[in-house]
């Protein structure tokens, strides 16, 4: 699957990566085209197949399906005929802004276009991915060092997009303190030990343990042990 580009074609050209926008423009009108196919194939005049929404997702994946979609309701503004459910979800997924859009808004029925997100919002649900819900809620930024984080679904490739994956351990980075400058966070996954580093702005917040599954209560509690062994393994200063 070609990635999808999520920013206007300014922003594109303005960060030297136009042959990138052009390249997801054009298969964004390609998932568009493949969309209205679905819907005029199997739309039998009373009830829209969820397979519409599948086939779409198979050939394109959840990020570019849910774009098209959602670009579409954004550009029918005024369009009393979508769910006021399904305009949020559009709203939230911040549809760069571009004069171009209307290329790839699908010609469907707004009915049938509206059928198609709620089609598609029921799919990524059944992924069960953590969200804010399962934060814990602050007032005031947090430290992240040490703490078990919660990746954005949309900071991890597809094919990755688990809730075992979001789970992340902070260990260092300046992207730990809410006060400096820096942005990088580096850790470890939690399911797997694999280290990494992302940006601070791609992670929800610190994981509420209410939320844990067991498992990775169990891991927690292992590296806890395993830290705790080798701070008393390591020699004393002398006085």
């Amino acid at each position: 699957m070609k990635p999808l580009y999520k920013y206007s074609a300014e922003t594109a050209k303005h960060d030297g990566e136009i042959d990138a926008w052009r390249e997801s423009r054009d298969e964004n009108i390609r998932c568009r085209d493949f969309l209205d196919q679905q819907v005029r194939e199997k739309f039998d005049g009373f009830r829209l197949p969820d397979e519409c929404a599948e086939n779409a997702i198979k050939e394109f994946g959840y990020d570019r399906t849910m774009w098209v979609i959602a670009n579409t309701i954004l550009e029918r503004k005024g369009d009393g005929r979508f769910g006021q459910q399904n305009r949020k979800w559009a709203q939230s997924l911040h549809v760069a802004q571009d004069r171009h859009n209307y290329e790839f808004a699908l010609e469907s029925h707004s009915c049938t276009v509206d059928g198609l997100a709620s089609d598609v919002r029921k799919m990524y649900a059944k992924l069960n991915l953590f969200s804010g819900e399962h934060i814990v809620k602050s007032d005031e930024p947090q430290d992240y060092t040490g703490k078990l984080l919660i990746l954005r679904d949309t900071s991890l490739s597809e094919e990755y997009r688990t809730p075992e994956n979001q789970l992340f351990l902070a260990k260092s980075g300046f992207g730990c303190s809410p006060t400096t400058s820096g942005r990088k966070i580096m850790g470890e996954f939690l399911n797997d030990g694999e280290k990494a580093q992302f940006y601070r702005q791609d992670f929800i917040g610190v994981a509420a343990d209410e939320y844990l599954p067991d498992w990775a209560r169990e891991r927690l509690a292992e590296l806890t042990a395993e830290q705790e062994q080798t701070q008393n393994d390591s020699p004393k200063m002398g006085m």
